[in-house]
Order: structure tokens, then C-alpha cells, then sequence
């Protein structure tokens, strides 16, 4: 059997009306004019569904983070990262809510989570990582990214609170 070459009209065992093709390439245009139309925008402006995604077309000012964030540490000081799930749930993002809206507490804001997150590591929350714990500790970092995946360095830590973990 011997395949018949019907042409660009024709599409699978059936003929394509001009007016569909039409219909298909102004589709077409429309939506590759859409994807690209963002890429006109100044380069600060965003919109949504439409994205030009200016969070990764700049370069960062700066490399360094700065963080709220809790440490579990054990008798001979050896540090563990506290789990979102044991400081609020297991979002990351509202659990760095809660640290920071602690930090901005003060010291009655860092006691008071400080105490709630040392009473859910006592009652087994954590699991094994944190079964060692005997202190918990509050604490603003100030680490440079680059430096820190590097070569494991930590930068500035300053200890907002800390109370110990009672079993």
C-alpha cells in the first residue's frame, strides 16, 4: 500500500477548510504574543498571569541573609536546626512568621516561644534528632549564602533567648 501525499490541506484522512486554518495560526499568534508580550515591560514591573519573573532577572544585591531561627542543642553543645513542625506547623514559611513575630516581641516574645518550643521537644515532638536536647535556643544569624555552601561557615549569631528543655 502506498501512502498518498495529500498536501498541506489535508490533515490525518480529512481536509482542512481554509477558515480553520486561519482560525489555528490567529490562536496561535495570540497566544505566543501573550507569552512574549512580558519580556516588553520595564524590568521591575510584574503581573500576574502574565510574569516577567523579576525575581531571577536580577542579579541580588547581596548574598547575606539575615534569619530568626531556633537551635536544640545537646549536653556536649552539639547543635540541632529546630523543624518547623516543633516552632508552628510543618509550613516553613509560617514558622519563620512565628520566629520573627517573636523577635519583635522582645525578650517576653522570645521567652514565650522559647518555652512552648522547649515543652514540645520534652513531650517527644522532633523525634530522635531532638530526643538529646537539653537546651533550646533562639537566635538572629546574619550568614552570607555563597560562604556558607561553600565551605559550611556560619556568620553572626546573636542569642535572643534560650531556656532549657525539661523532661
Amino acid at each position: 500500500m502506498q501512502a498518498v501525499n495529500r498536501g498541506r490541506d489535508h490533515c490525518y484522512n480529512r481536509a482542512v477548510p481554509l477558515a480553520e486554518r486561519v482560525r489555528a495560526l490567529a490562536v496561535s499568534a495570540l497566544v505566543m504574543a501573550a507569552v512574549l508580550w512580558p519580556l516588553t515591560w520595564h524590568a521591575d514591573r510584574d503581573s500576574f498571569p502574565l510574569s516577567s519573573y523579576p525575581m531571577f532577572a536580577h542579579n541580588r544585591r547581596s548574598a547575606v541573609l539575615t534569619a530568626v531561627y531556633a537551635v536544640a542543642r545537646d549536653a556536649r553543645g552539639e547543635r540541632r536546626y529546630v523543624p518547623p513542625e516543633v516552632i508552628a506547623n510543618r509550613e516553613v514559611l509560617q514558622a519563620r512568621a512565628v520566629l520573627d513575630r517573636a523577635a519583635r516581641g522582645g525578650k517576653k516574645g522570645v521567652a514565650i516561644l522559647c518555652g512552648e518550643v522547649a515543652a514540645r521537644i520534652a513531650a517527644g515532638q522532633g523525634g530522635a534528632p531532638l530526643s538529646s536536647a537539653v537546651e533550646v535556643q533562639i537566635l538572629r544569624g546574619r550568614h552570607d549564602a555563597g560562604r556558607y555552601f561553600d565551605t559550611g561557615e556560619l556568620g553572626e549569631e546573636k542569642v535572643l533567648g534560650r531556656c532549657p528543655v525539661t523532661r
